[in-house]
């Protein structure tokens, strides 16, 4: 596909994603009133949900639940709208993105997400730091329920409900094991780590839930065949990969020769391509020099190292070409999957319009179109 065909593609694709974009909030904003109403119940609990509330309507790509809702459409066999069922379904992936997120940012110590405090801190002013981080982690774990609830309304084929709730409990195991292992790595020397250790956790903590899982569930409630199922796996490794590569990139790339503050990765130690690429290029005493910083906790030595090295900024070219790659092979894997000319169209147009995608919630504020 040229450059302009992509372009093309990905601007088509992206308006039909804002249009079922509202369509899906309305529905959000249905399952939201019915969450609340949980809180209701408990009077004691209503200031802890206005908190969750806000976290849960702050503005976002709702990547997932769309992705999810545009595949459904690329194979069902009825070319209508989804059920209601369907749109709740879409919801039950954007209450576990939540879920993660919040669990996730306690982890990282973040204090913002999408230019909003994030969930701990935001209930940090009702209940103090220690107890707004416990209080953030039962949130986190009300919405998992409630995602999983979302996957069981009535409105669902019950034996096509049964097949996606199977592999969602997967996928909830694989997230889960992915922030697992990126928390061993942290106290792993970076010179044990290797390449597949990293490619691991940004499979299973990104491919896998945010590509990956709204794909397949998609085809699995629309009645997809098993050849197109493991298709769709397929697509979605190189996909995910690409997308982790440039969210790791956003960090770095706009950071290098302009600031003194350590890119959020860099302070929290996390093993990532960039890094361990740049530690496998410097002469050994160099990379001697590098992992001691690290070991020692000295976010902004490490920085100081990178940020001025024309070394990393090689890096970081070498990576985005790697991106192009990764989504070069994700298309080739459509051009051999069982598909109908309508659906290869669909997902070769979904592809370009995720590689366009250059706004991460990680990012810094100035690094947008970076």
């Amino acid at each position: 596909m040229s450059s302009h065909a992509k372009d093309e593609s990905a601007t088509s694709f992206s308006g039909v994603m804002a249009g079922r974009k509202e369509t899906f909030l309305a529905h959000y904003a249905d399952a939201l009133r019915e969450l609340q109403g949980k809180f209701a119940a408990r009077p004691g609990l209503l200031p802890a949900w206005s908190a969750l509330e806000g976290f849960l309507t702050t503005e976002g790509k709702r990547l997932r639940p769309l992705l999810f809702l545009s595949t459904h459409r690329l194979f069902s066999a009825e070319d209508a709208e989804p059920s209601p069922a369907i749109f709740r379904a879409a919801c039950a992936l954007e209450f576990f993105h939540s879920f993660a997120l919040a669990h996730d940012d306690i982890i990282d110590g973040s204090r913002s997400r999408r230019g909003q405090p994030t969930l701990h801190r935001r209930l940090a002013h009702l209940a103090g730091e220690r107890r707004g981080e416990n209080l953030a982690l039962v949130l986190g774990d009300i919405l998992f329920g409630f995602a999983v609830e979302n996957f069981l309304l009535p409105g669902l084929n019950p034996r096509r409900g049964a097949a996606a709730l199977r592999y969602f409990s997967t996928i909830a195991q694989d997230t889960g094991l992915g922030e697992a292992l990126e928390l061993a790595l942290l106290g792993r020397p970076l010179e044990k780590v290797t390449e597949e250790d990293i490619r691991q956790t940004y499979f299973l903590k990104t491919t896998r839930y945010t590509f990956e899982a709204p794909l397949v569930l998609a085809a699995i409630f629309a009645g997809a065949p098993e050849p197109v199922l493991l298709s769709l796996h397929d697509f979605a490794r190189p996909l995910g990969f690409a997308f982790q590569i440039e969210n790791d990139l956003h960090e770095i790339g706009p950071r290098l020769g302009q600031t003194s503050d350590p890119a959020d990765d860099v302070r929290e130690g996390v093993k990532t391509l960039f890094l361990k690429r740049y530690h496998d290029a410097l002469p050994s005493a160099e990379a001697a020099a590098l992992r001691t910083e690290l070991a020692q906790g000295h976010p902004s030595a490490v920085w100081s190292r990178v940020r001025k090295d024309t070394l990393a900024a090689k890096i970081v070219a070498d990576l985005r070409q790697e991106t192009a790659v990764n989504f070069q092979a994700a298309r080739q894997v459509l051009m051999a999957a069982p598909l109908r000319p309508k659906q290869r169209a669909g997902l070769q147009a979904l592809a370009a319009f995720i590689q366009r995608q250059t706004r991460h919630s990680e990012a810094p504020p100035n690094a947008a179109t970076a």
